[in-house]
């Protein structure tokens, strides 16, 4: 169930859900600069270590296709999404108390117990290591999340929920693929990212983190790439307010 007043703006016969939530439903940017930090730091400690891996940061268009989905509040991953190399990976995260980005990010690294890099399979169950995986996939450039208090929860729960949903580019997770390649440390860094902070391949410049986050290709969303501020700024556009 939405919580909060919703927005519909249609331009050019597309209707773009934009969900007006509260503060106390809505991801913080501290929250936001948190889920990279702990997603770098954990990358940078996993076992076996990793001959390359690299640093992610936040993409705000795959938070805006994180948001149109965690407003759903359906307990289950985006089958649209459709999970492969070309594609979105995804994190899930609910709790009914008051959301903990530190929190929720620990639990998806501490899915490492069951996680096994040795063996084949990795993973006896895949629910209990995807988040660990795709948190810790190599080729994962980016990251983007939304939270939302949902009133219900289909498919978990009847009380409230926070919902978080994490989107990342590229996706991780493949069947039995190995998430990076063991060795010692930025030992097999590319070319691109020739340097090594913190066990993670970087680029020799802040200029070149810059230019390679300009230069990637944008995700589309489920409706094209059709920005929430051109659609709110355009004269052309209608704006339908609902109130839940």
């Amino acid at each position: 169930m939405l919580r909060g007043t919703v927005l519909c703006a249609v331009l050019a016969g597309l209707c773009v859900i934009v969900t007006l939530c509260p503060v106390s439903c809505q991801l913080s940017q501290e929250d936001a600069e948190t889920i990279v930090e702990l997603h770098n730091t954990y990358r940078g400690q996993v076992v076996p270590s990793a001959a390359y891996m690299t640093k992610m940061k936040w993409d705000e268009n795959l938070k805006i296709q994180a948001e149109s989905y965690a407003v759903k509040c359906v307990w289950d991953y985006d089958q649209d999404l459709n999970l492969d190399e070309k594609a979105m990976g995804q994190n899930i995260y609910n709790s009914k108390d008051p959301f903990n980005a530190t929190k929720a990010m620990e639990q998806w690294f501490l899915q490492n117990i069951s996680y096994n890099f040795n063996h084949k399979p990795s993973c006896q169950d895949e629910i209990l290591c995807r988040h660990y995986i795709q948190m810790v996939w190599a080729n994962s450039l980016s990251v983007g999340c939304a939270l939302h208090r949902c009133d219900t929860m289909e498919r978990l729960s009847d009380k409230p929920t926070d919902f978080l949903v994490c989107n990342y580019r590229p996706a991780g997770y493949f069947g039995d693929k190995k998430p990076y390649e063991r060795g010692e440390w930025c030992s097999r860094c590319p070319e691109n990212l020739p340097r090594c902070d913190e066990n993670l391949c970087v680029p020799e410049s802040s200029e070149d983190v810059d230019e390679q986050t300009t230069d990637r290709e944008q995700p589309q969303s489920n409706v094209g790439r059709v920005s929430t501020s051109l659609i709110l700024s355009t004269s052309l556009v209608t704006l339908l307010l609902l109130e839940f």
